[in-house]
């Protein structure tokens, strides 16, 4: 892909006084020619299997317009990525202005626009963001379920509200998203940046919903960075500093995290089924942002019945998932994970519940069998968000990426 590219920003500010805090840097295209709108960029370098490359190009772009204009390191530096390119090294030749642009406090977009296609390498990406020192942000939180689905799994420093929020009217779905993104954001400590705020009222539409930063024409357009050291700015510090905790779950199954919720309880399949019979319904009235992933174990397998509720679940959700050892059913709704046969997780049976106002497992490993033959069960209930949401990173892991239709 040889288009010739280069970088502008926009001005990122604290709604309380505008102070700016930092900047968003946005691809463009230079040189010959009329420009070419960034999605269209993109759409060309999928088309041509260079995404990974040309993410990094864009990134690198970037990152040499701040080093070049002596960009302070006070001020937050957000650059859009591409989870692929995230999950891909950077080319050998770009490290010496990686190197340069260390001391820059960076802050990753996720813009992937089918967040669920490949949970897995989402996590990987926000994985890899991390280790290079920088920080998440998810975008367009609030454009679809799938954003609002993913915000407590990629446990982001800043929680991007999309333009529409606060450029459109209030509704009942505005209403939700806000209390979910606000109810994370006291969690977790994540900050709450509202994009496309054009005027006045904007503004007053942002600071209600929770915001505290603010990015859009009423604090400027993207240009070109000013050069810091001839025209100094006033520069205001954007404090993320131990604002957001990321824990690597430490267990290779679900069951594995369970054993710091006190003693095991034990049960038969008939009480199994019930419980997740009653935690399967319940799921049906949390919402599109729903995430519900489902370990069957290898004794029992997945009944009709319960195979019917999870293609029903599968078009109210933004992911239902199942992990079995057994053969998937033809061309699910939900997404089938095959597990070996003689893996740990073959022995277990859970339902992960994630929503984002509520979250639940139940997670069950089996214990041999009664005199009539009925498996038996150790199983642990659990509504600890943080026990949740590692189990439910520990399944997310396993999903392949969705093949490109």
């Amino acid at each position: 892909m040889s288009i010739d590219i280069t970088s502008v920003y926009q001005p990122i500010v604290l709604l309380d006084g505008r102070a700016v805090v930092g900047y968003e840097a946005l691809v463009r295209t230079c040189g010959e020619g009329p420009p070419i709108p960034p999605p269209e960029l993109l759409g060309v370098a999928r088309a041509q299997g260079v995404t990974a490359d040309f993410d990094w190009r864009c990134r690198l772009s970037a990152l040499r317009g701040a080093v070049e204009s002596g960009y302070p390191d006070q001020l937050a530096l957000f650059v859009n990525a591409e989870p692929v390119a995230l999950d891909a090294p950077p080319p050998r030749d770009y490290l010496p202005m990686l190197a340069d642009a260390s001391r820059l406090s960076i802050i990753v977009e996720i813009t992937e626009r089918d967040l669920m296609g490949d949970p897995a390498g989402l996590l990987r990406a926000a994985e890899h963001a991390r280790n290079l020192g920088w920080r998440v942000a998810i975008d367009d939180v609030g454009a679809d379920s799938s954003s609002l689905a993913l915000i407590p799994l990629l446990r982001p420093d800043v929680i991007k509200l999309d333009m529409a929020l606060v450029q459109g009217r209030s509704s009942n779905e505005t209403a939700a998203i806000v209390a979910a993104v606000a109810a994370e954001a006291e969690r977790t400590g994540a900050l709450v940046l509202a994009e496309g705020i054009e005027t006045e009222r904007h503004e007053s539409y942002a600071r209600a919903m929770g915001a505290v930063l603010g990015q859009g024409y009423l604090y400027g357009t993207p240009a070109p960075l000013p050069d810091f050291g001839e025209v100094p700015e006033p520069v205001r510090s954007l404090d993320l500093d131990g604002t957001v905790t990321v824990r690597a779950p430490v267990a290779v199954t679900p069951y594995g995290l369970t054993h710091s919720l006190g003693a095991r309880r034990h049960a038969d399949s008939t009480l199994l089924d019930a419980i997740e019979n009653s935690l399967l319904h319940s799921a049906y009235g949390t919402g599109s942002s729903t995430v519900v992933l489902a370990t069957v174990s290898a004794s029992t397998g997945l009944t009709p019945a319960r195979e019917a509720m999870f293609e029903d679940l599968a078009t109210r959700t933004a992911l239902t998932a199942v992990f079995d050892s057994h053969a998937a059913p033809p061309a699910p709704s939900f997404r089938a994970v095959v597990v070996g046969a003689d893996e740990p997780l073959a022995l277990e049976r859970s339902i992960v519940i994630l929503a984002p106002m509520s979250s639940v497992a139940l997670i069950a490993v089996e214990r041999g069998t009664a005199e009539d033959g009925t498996p038996m069960y150790d199983y642990r209930l659990t509504y600890d968000r943080h026990v949740v949401l590692d189990a439910a990173t520990v399944l997310l892991r396993r999903i392949p990426a969705r093949s490109a239709v």
